[in-house]
């Protein structure tokens, strides 16, 4: 006996595989965007300078706390610019944000998250849920030989 599948809207509405692909190469910057607003999910900009007000933590506090010059700060807290990832790990030490925070800023910027089976990536995680300063992580860092974020 076999039985008729329900051919819903879902299939017809969802894009392929194929048309995926081709949105990716033709515009890898518009993909990424479309993807993260069909999630619903803030931009990073938008969601850093939400997590700076919350902090109470200003763009010349980044330039000091974390080491990046106000050009750089500016640029991607208007949303210019992506920092990479070591600079959103060290927006996060400066800042004392929790791991959850840390781990949302790197998806929405489309960086790795911290994976506690690289060493340093779990180094790292020990330093963020140890609420240590970025210049404490920085010498612990050193201590185990890792690289350091700055």
């Amino acid at each position: 006996m076999t039985t008729k599948k329900d051919s819903s809207n879902t299939a017809d509405t969802a894009p392929t595989t194929a048309r995926l692909l081709r949105m990716l190469e033709t515009s890898p910057r518009r993909f990424q965007e479309q993807q993260l607003a069909e999630k619903n999910d803030p931009s990073f900009h938008a969601y850093l300078n939400k997590l700076m007000e919350e902090y109470q933590y200003y763009a010349p506090d980044l330039v000091v706390g974390a080491c990046i010059s106000k050009t750089y700060v500016y640029q991607f807290i208007n949303g210019d610019r992506l920092p990479g990832r070591d600079i959103i790990l060290r927006i996060a030490l400066a800042m004392g944000l929790t791991l959850d925070e840390t781990q949302r800023l790197l998806t929405l910027a489309g960086k790795s998250v911290l994976y506690p089976r690289i060493r340093r990536d779990a180094s790292i995680l020990y330093c963020i849920r140890k609420k240590m300063s970025l210049d404490e992580s920085n010498s612990f860092l050193e201590d185990l030989g890792e690289e350091t974020l700055l």
